[in-house]
């Protein structure tokens, strides 16, 4: 019951010094309402920046996401918090003439906020200043560098992979194109093909040549068995001189395809041994020709794999949303303001009052046993 009754007593306390509470949270309220009216608008904008897994070309890679993942996906943040990065928006867009003598770290820490979302792939990035579409402006182009150096990043790398590569094929490519010019200037300094017609012609017109060589040796061989042979009765000696005759003629026939013969015979050889040597050499030009484009065929498939694999190695931003230009300032925020003027007013004000209470109580109780000691030792 005493409990009670002190709660009872408490509470007509307080409703006796209402005023006092009253004008404790008025004034409250219109001092947060003063100071906010007086304080500079603050804008806030927020771009968003997504974050592509490494999936290449099979999706079941670009949806496993595990808590792993996301988790290393903190390190995107660094980014967009880049004090180097800060800087460069600041002069781009005009804005450090406006904070003299702030150092970059501290007006970061004032006006840039990157956060992720837990369990997200996306990148919040927040900019807070005096001007609506400045702070759009900048969380705009905080977004857009990050991804520009992600892109950087990812090309250096692939660069770096397929240096070797690179240097491979361009050797190929140059020993390809060394072997087409060296097929070339031999097809145009050299008419193999003319030279071979040539060969043939002559194999053929040596042949020719034998044929009639054989058959002048028979018309000789005839004409020798004629002679030696005995002459008939009653042939005289016109049939011996003509047979004679004839014998004279055919050896010189003889000699005259012999001579062509050798003749033939000594340029064919001459030819062919020139024919040969150009054939072994245009078989080897071909040969090098042959090996110099497959090396290039397969230093381009290599170069092709590295190229083409990069999706599925990289991680990749896009910007989600470059933000808008906000209509109403994050700060301050008046009804704010002043909702938590009125509750830390209120609770004060009740606080003082109980303490006032509890202390006006004990006093009371001290001033009445001082005055029941006093009766006791009048009577």
């Amino acid at each position: 019951m005493r409990n009670a009754s002190e709660g009872l007593e408490f509470a007509g306390y307080l409703w006796r010094r209402r005023a006092l509470v009253a004008i404790t949270c008025a004034t409250a309220l219109a001092v947060a309402g003063a100071v906010s009216l007086l304080l500079p608008a603050r804008y806030t904008a927020t771009a968003s920046v997504l974050i592509e897994p490494p999936g290449g070309n099979d999706p079941r890679a670009a949806t496993a996401v595990s808590t792993v993942y996301l988790e290393s996906l903190k390190t995107f943040e660094r980014f967009a918090s880049s004090d180097t990065l800060f800087e460069h928006a600041l002069e781009d867009l005009h804005l450090r003439q406006r904070y003299p003598g702030i150092s970059t770290e501290a007006l970061k820490r004032r006006i840039l906020e990157v956060t992720k979302p837990a369990n997200t792939t996306i990148i919040d990035i927040s900019a807070t200043v005096n001007d609506p579409k400045d702070a759009q402006a900048l969380a705009q182009f905080i977004a857009e560098r990050t991804v520009a150096l992600n892109v950087s990043l990812n090309q250096q790398s692939d660069a770096d992979l397929s240096r070797e590569p690179q240097q491979l094929f361009d050797a190929a490519k140059t020993r390809r194109e060394a072997a087409e010019r060296a097929k070339d200037q031999f097809t145009k300094a050299t008419p193999v093909e003319a030279l071979d017609k040539e060969v043939l012609v002559a194999a053929e017109l040596r042949s020719e040549v034998g044929k009639d060589l054989a058959r002048a040796r028979a018309e000789l061989a005839n004409y020798l068995g004629q002679q030696q042979a005995p002459q008939p009765t009653g042939a005289g000696e016109p049939q011996t001189g003509w047979t004679q005759f004839e014998i004279v003629a055919t050896r010189a026939k003889i000699q005259d395809l012999e001579s062509q013969d050798r003749q033939l015979l000594q340029s064919l050889s001459i030819k062919s041994s020139v024919l040969e040597d150009l054939r072994r050499r245009r078989d080897s030009l071909d040969a090098e020709l042959k090996a110099a484009r497959a090396d290039e065929e397969a230093e381009n498939t290599k170069l092709s794999d590295i190229k083409s694999s990069s999706a599925a190695r990289g991680v990749r931003l896009k910007v989600l949303d470059p933000g808008i230009v906000p209509q109403r300032p994050s700060f301050p925020n008046p009804t704010l303001n002043m909702a938590a003027a009125f509750a830390f007013a209120l609770v004060m004000s009740i606080a003082y009052l109980a303490i006032r209470f509890a202390y006006d109580r004990t006093r009371e109780m001290h001033h009445q046993r001082a005055f029941s000691t006093h009766s006791d030792v009048l009577r």
